[in-house]
């Protein structure tokens, strides 16, 4: 079925600002169309491209519907039975929902928002989604916007954790509840947002391990680390880096020689390594890396081999880790490329925000942390965890 599809839309979102996530009108007259591209984009994984691409012709189906109506209609008012998405018998049907997230252009968030979004649709929650490029004004002038909106609840997903502040002061004097997903509220700020969030911390933990354990199957009793991260402006980051220099620290002979952020940029992870490759040629090399994302990882691994740096356990070389997993990391994990991951996949951390976001809307409260099981991910255990890792 997938080779019978073939869509050449583009992984990144639009450019130039907000983008609803749909939009909605009278479909009645293409609801059997729509009916059938859903079915068909269900067998795809959430965030592919074939599934988005599906979802991009249905609504360009319903968009042309709404004109031809409009040109063909005397001006009556929509049929009662139009629209009408999700479960209509759900303690939450009728809720408004604004996502402030970060943009589909990084393929984690694609999958993620995808998730969430589909999550709540199915329970009549309606949302709109609100989507900026890792891009921190847009952010602010979105959560700006989604406040005046005075929506039932908010979504956010921070791209600096300290910039955004004032908007959640504002967002608490207006009234608007705000649940804070994939960080954490910054210092001092714990009291303006609710938290839906990873592990980090373990996800950092299992980082140094496998590092440690990949460094001691090869018998190296002294090395070099060097560790890409994603960001510091968001508690992602700096909670991982935390607990990975205290894993590391109990093994003194491995030193972390170098360690920088990359923006979540698999091309700058790149750059970075070669660089470091270069720089310590001559100073014992780097024996061990951490790339924060698979997709990391991989970039390290790529510029590794063309460095003309073995990598690997079976090829006495670089040990290189992720922590959180993609399917390149598996294919990598099974290839005997990269020692190991962690979990904290797209899908699980969407579901798992759906799920306080629904219990929420029920009830109006729900705990103010809320923190999802990560799992170490290496050869002994991959296949356990090798589908969930590929959904994006």
């Amino acid at each position: 079925m997938n080779d019978a599809v073939n869509f050449s839309l583009s992984e990144g979102a639009p450019s130039g600002g907000n983008v609803a996530h749909r939009e909605r009108g009278n479909h009645m007259t293409v609801e059997s169309i729509e009916n059938a591209l859903a079915r068909l984009g269900a067998q795809f994984a959430p965030g592919t491209k074939a599934r988005r691409g599906l979802r991009a012709l249905a609504g360009v189906i319903s968009a042309g519907a709404v004109v031809a109506l409009a040109a063909c209609s005397s001006g009556g008012a929509p049929s009662p039975d139009a629209g009408g998405e999700g479960n209509a018998d759900s303690g939450v049907a009728g809720k408004r929902v604004v996502m402030v997230h970060c943009g589909d252009i990084n393929p984690w968030c694609a999958v993620y928002n995808e998730t969430v979004i589909e999550g709540l649709e199915a329970e009549g929650v309606e949302v709109e989604y609100l989507q900026d490029p890792f891009d921190v004004a847009l952010q602010i002038q979105n959560l700006q916007s989604a406040i005046a909106q005075q929506p039932d609840l908010i979504l956010l997903t921070p791209t600096d954790d300290n910039s955004v502040v004032p908007s959640l002061q504002q967002a608490k004097a207006a009234g608007v509840p705000v649940i804070i997903s994939n960080t954490r509220p910054a210092p001092g700020a714990e009291d303006l947002a609710m938290t839906v969030d990873a592990d980090h911390g373990s996800l950092g933990k299992f980082a140094a391990m496998n590092i440690v354990e990949g460094l001691q199957e090869l018998g190296i009793e002294e090395g070099n680390v060097i560790a890409l991260a994603g960001s510091d402006t968001t508690a992602t980051s700096g909670l991982r880096m935390e607990e990975f220099h205290k894993e590391m620290a109990k093994y003194p002979e491995y030193k972390i020689v170098d360690e920088r952020n990359t923006d979540w940029d698999p091309a700058a992870a790149g750059q970075i390594a070669t660089q470091l490759f270069a720089e310590y040629e001559n100073k014992g090399g780097i024996q061990a890396a951490y790339g924060m994302a698979d997709y990391l990882a991989n970039a390290v691994i790529q510029s590794a081999v063309q460095s003309g740096i073995p990598v690997g356990v079976e090829n006495d070389g670089l040990i290189v880790t992720g922590s959180n997993c993609f399917k390149v990391g598996i294919d990598n994990i099974r290839a005997g490329l990269q020692y190991g991951t962690g979990t904290q996949t797209p899908v699980a951390e969407g579901e798992w925000l759906v799920k306080w976001t629904l219990e929420y809307l029920e009830t109006g409260e729900i705990p103010p942390v809320n923190l999802n099981t990560a799992n170490r991910v290496t050869a002994d255990n991959v296949e356990e965890f090798a589908e969930e890792c590929s959904t994006s």
